[in-house]
């Protein structure tokens, strides 16, 4: 497995020897992913927005609900609104990765400058960084959030 060193995860400074861009063939399998995917999240969203119109529409109309039963349709409401903003969120970063794409600096980590492995492409076409960086800036995230780690002992 070809890892890039630990010196060239500093940002800004990817190695000319590292940056091998990715294939043709490559290329269109990431757009095919990326644009399937965008045609799916896209029919969810009109799928759920026309849902969640009718009803209210279906709402306007209801008038002895119980108090219970408001709050029901309020949680379901509150995840309905969150599972679209999740992928109104998805959808904008397809949509990033095919600007980058066209403009040639897809596939590129945007902490280091390497290059992000085609696996990880293939399985999040919309990866901004390689899997060093991720996991780095994952550790760091826990460490601000719950502080370091003690030392494994064991």
């Amino acid at each position: 497995m070809d890892l890039p060193s630990p010196a060239n995860h500093m940002k800004g400074r990817p190695t000319m020897t590292s940056r091998k861009s990715l294939t043709q063939e490559q290329i269109a399998q990431i757009v095919s992913l990326l644009n399937e995917r965008r045609k799916a999240i896209e029919e969810d969203l009109r799928r759920n927005l026309s849902r969640a119109l009718e009803e209210v529409g279906e709402e306007t109309t209801v008038v002895n609900v119980e108090e219970g039963d408001e709050s029901r349709v309020d949680v379901g409401k509150e995840t309905d609104f969150q599972v679209m903003s999740m992928r109104t969120q998805e959808l904008r970063q397809i949509k990033e990765a095919l600007v980058k794409i066209e403009s040639g600096e897809y596939g590129l980590c945007e902490e280091c400058g390497n290059p992000i492995r085609f696996e990880r492409l293939k399985a999040m076409p919309f990866a901004q960084f390689c899997r060093v960086c991720q996991e780095e800036m994952e550790r760091a995230e826990r460490e601000r959030q719950w502080g370091p780690r003690p030392p494994h002992r064991g």
